[in-house]
This record gives structure tokens, sequence and C-alpha cells, in this order.
């Protein structure tokens, strides 16, 4: 395969301005598709009437083996890319890369208050146990998966681009992962033990203001930090409540008009955790939004997160019409496990 056309298909996939050197020019997102789609063709024999069986056979060729290869190790780049621009992730994410050689064991630091980790698969299970400092975590890890069949079918036929298949497998492993961060992380924060001074309730009004302030007083001192409010946009937007936005400077304004909720509160950085459902389940939200988060501006990073960096592709089972049910799934071994090692603020709405 020459470097050519594999810097194309990577470089069409980060949606990459592609200059073509055998026509000398900048080439259109179209004309890069079909080059990417006349070399498939003409590496597995198919073309753009092939079934999802035709599809199937000709994988199993060299031919087809060596394209599988190649988008394996584009899924690797998007996959490993989407983490990056999470603002929670890179505030409170601790991650590892197995491909790259990193160790998959963490360590607790000091003032460990308690360890909760993910249990492998989608049950949302958690273990909690406490450790003394230095203790060695390790976090389980379960394979998750992303059907692709349809889709590699849809771009030979030219219904999808290039950048737009490899972003749908790139975004769907980014949405399941954010997920599992979220919900591991609430989980473990309501965890800590119960504590009045840092647990507080109520709706956020003029008249709990003080106690608001408070609280978020008691972390920031408990942690000898600056402290950050996180929770979900339907949460965030009740400390509207507490301030009075028709009098806030212009900078505050165009914050609230941007996000529709505020960017800070008197000075407090807020970070918001996207709502997730449950799969296949838009009545089943994963994040609580009745819950706010006070957490320490620490280098200390809570959430634990293991990534073989390695993408994969196999085929799955075929149902009883082998010509519509063949499929493919891309699949990546991870895990996420929650360390709280500092003094949390929690304030639970109505």
């Amino acid at each position: 395969m020459s470097n050519e056309i594999r810097n194309l298909m990577f470089d069409r996939a980060a949606k990459k301005t592609i200059y073509d050197a055998e026509s000398d020019r900048v080439i259109s997102a179209d004309e890069a598709d079909e080059k990417i789609r006349n070399f498939i063709f003409e590496k597995t024999g198919l073309n753009s009437k092939s079934t999802l069986r035709d599809i199937s056979r000709a994988f199993k060729k060299d031919g087809g083996k060596e394209c599988f290869e190649l988008l394996e190790e584009i899924l690797d780049m998007r996959i490993s890319m989407g983490w990056q621009d999470d603002e929670f992730f890179n505030a409170y994410v601790e991650s590892k890369n197995v491909a790259d050689g990193d160790d998959i064991e963490f360590v607790s630091g000091k003032d460990v208050v308690l360890t909760v980790t993910k249990v492998a698969g989608d049950h949302h299970d958690l273990i909690t146990q406490k450790l003394g400092e230095g203790s060695p975590i390790t976090i389980p890890t379960s394979v998750y998966a992303v059907k692709v069949g349809t889709d590699i079918r849809l771009f030979l036929t030219g219904r999808r681009s290039w950048s737009d298949f490899i972003d749908a497998v790139a975004i769907a492993f980014k949405k399941k992962i954010q997920g599992e961060i979220y919900t591991a992380f609430m989980g473990a924060a309501a965890s800590v033990p119960a504590s009045a001074q840092f647990n507080k309730s109520g709706a956020l009004s003029a008249s709990t203001k003080a106690t608001f302030d408070t609280l978020i007083e008691d972390v920031s001192a408990a942690n000898a930090s600056d402290v950050i409010i996180v929770g979900t946009k339907s949460a965030l937007k009740n400390i509207t409540a507490l301030a009075d936005v028709n009098w806030a400077d212009e900078g505050a304004k165009a914050a609230y008009n941007a996000l529709g909720r505020l960017g800070s509160y008197e000075g407090t950085a807020m970070i918001e955790i996207p709502q997730r459902f449950a799969d296949n389940d838009t009545a089943t939200r994963l994040v609580n939004d009745k819950k706010l988060l006070i957490l320490p501006a620490v280098e200390d990073k809570f959430v634990k997160f293991v990534d073989y960096g390695e993408t994969v592709l196999e085929e799955t089972e075929r149902g009883e019409t082998m010509n519509d049910q063949q499929t493919y799934e891309v699949q990546r071994r991870m895990g996420v496990g929650v360390v709280i090692t500092r003094y949390l603020g929690s304030w639970t709405l109505p």
C-alpha cells in the first residue's frame, strides 16, 4: 500500500485539506472519497452494488484484510482524539493507554477518602474500598463494541463520506465512555460518607445563598485549593437564582447567552457534564441532574481511565438472512474507575 493513499485516508478522516500530487492541486472532499473508494474496490474486487455478503467474503481475502488493518489504525487515531476536547475529561480524568506502554495500575495518593471502581461489564455496579497511601489500583476493563457493517456499505455505495463514517464510530465510542465516566463519578461522589458539613440540599434561592456560599468556602478550606462547581446544564441553571443576571457585567451576560447558564458563580468556575441516555432508552438519564458537586481544583484526577488503545474489527454472527444481517463490530477494551482523594461538596436539588 502506498504512503500516498494511506496518508489520504488519515487526512480525510481528520478533515484536513487534501493536496493531490498526481493532479498537482487541492482536491475536494468528494474527490478524496472517490479515490479511497476506488482503492478499496481495487484491493477487494468490490463495487458500488456489492451486498453485505459480498463485503464479508471480500474482507476475508488478503486485499480486504489489508484494508481492514488500515481502517483499524485510522479508528485508533480518531477514537483516541475523541477524549481530548472534553472539558471534564481534561480536568478530572487520568488516563493510561496500554498500547503506548503505560502501566495499567494507578497508585493512590495521600489523604485517600475512598476508592470506587467500576465492575467490568455494563452493569454500573460499584465496589467501594478504602486504600492507604501508595496502594496500587487496578481498573477492571471490558470490551465495548459499535456495529459498523451497514456504515461500510453506505460508504462503498457513495451514500456516506469517509470522514462521516469514521466520525460515526469515534463519536459512538466517545459518548459511551463519557456516559461511563459521568455515571461512575456521580455514583462515587454519592458514596462518599455523608457529612452534614459537606452535603446540603434544597432549592437555590436568596434564602439559601449563604448556605451554598459556606459550602463552597468549606470545601475550598478543607482542600486548601480553589473549587469548581460541576453538574448537568439543568442543574447548573439553578445557580442563576443566586445571581442577578440582569445586572451582571457584559462578560457574564455574554457567557450566559452562549451557554444557557452562568459561566461562573462569583468567581467560582463551573464545568458542565453533558447528559447521557441509557442505550436505546431515552427515558433513562444516566447523569443525576438534581446534584451539584463542589470539587477541589487540584492536580489529583479522580477518574481513572484505562484504554488498551487497540481497535479491532470483528465479523459478528449473522442472522437467518445473510445478505441483510451480515455486519461487523468495532471493538475496543477500556475501563473506568474512580478514586476520591479529597473532600467533596454536594448540593441536592429538589
